[in-house]
């Protein structure tokens, strides 16, 4: 074999292996080319649950809104329910305790009687182991467990803003003498326009300054939270006078008049707890 053909042999084999080195790069190119597969600490998170809402918490007792009439509720057993009550109140109290046939409790009643005397020195008209008292003095002198407020017929001539003034201090004080008792505010029973005419009572002696009181009468009931009772609803006819069969001078009942009140009182009780709890709360129906 000469020069010339070991020559073109050893360029033969040069060309091969430089192919096969290009064809090599060429391959590895593609392998570094493609997404690497992903690791099992780069798969996605799993999304958190979402929470429930947290469901708001049931009251302890029923809701009560202050300024609203309390709602009618089971007779009460027996009249012995009131031989802790106290009443309040001026000659339709007396009208209460003397015709009504409810003998139970303790009645403070004047004829007279205004939320202005209440607790004036110069109205010490009861008299209590020997003491004289005014209508708030006589609070003092034993705790109840239910006080009942029926003020206001004689107060009609004045304006209603005078005699909301009157009743939200005197609620304040009932309320200080007798912190543990539920206190309710009656609303006015109306009057017979045309029969008190007769009878010649005083012209401010008309529904229309009731209807002014009871609305001052639902206000100091929201705002001192005690329990409203719409007493007045017993007596109000389809035409919002006190039915003529029911009047004896236009202001005050006959004497079969007063069961109706009674019975009222039985059927509209508020539980003591529920009272106090609503009275903890901020405001009517919410929690401070």
């Amino acid at each position: 074999m000469n020069l010339r053909t070991k020559s073109m042999i050893l360029f033969s084999v040069s060309t091969f292996c430089l192919a096969l080195l290009a064809g090599c790069g060429t391959g590895g190119d593609s392998i570094t080319g493609q997404s690497p597969l992903p690791s099992p600490s780069q798969e996605a998170p799993t999304p958190e649950p979402t929470p429930s809402p947290t469901p708001e918490p049931t009251p302890a007792y029923p809701i009560y809104e202050f300024g609203t009439p309390l709602e009618k509720s089971e007779p009460v057993a027996d009249d012995t329910f009131f031989d802790t009550a106290v009443f309040l109140g001026d000659s339709r109290t007396e009208g209460l305790q003397l015709f009504s046939g409810l003998k139970n409790g303790t009645f403070y009643w004047a004829r007279g009687m205004s939320v202005f005397r209440a607790d004036s020195d110069d109205y010490r008209v009861f008299d209590v182991d020997g003491e004289q008292l005014t209508l708030v003095g006589t609070l003092g002198k034993k705790q109840y467990e239910s006080v009942y407020i029926m003020i206001g017929i004689n107060e009609l001539g004045y304006p209603a803003e005078r005699y909301e003034e009157g009743m939200a201090a005197l609620v304040d004080k009932v309320i200080a003498a007798q912190p543990n008792a539920v206190i309710y505010l009656q609303t006015l029973p109306p009057v017979n326009d045309a029969v008190a005419q007769k009878n010649g009572l005083a012209s401010y002696i008309n529904n229309a300054q009731v209807d002014l009181f009871n609305q001052a009468i639902i206000r100091v009931a929201r705002e001192k939270k005690v329990v409203l009772l719409d007493t007045a609803s017993a007596y109000r006819g389809a035409d919002g006078q006190l039915p003529a069969e029911l009047a004896s001078d236009g202001a005050h009942f006959v004497y079969s008049g007063y069961t109706i009140w009674a019975d009222y009182l039985r059927c509209h009780v508020m539980d003591p707890e529920r009272y106090f709890y609503n009275r903890s709360l901020g405001s009517a129906g919410e929690e401070g």
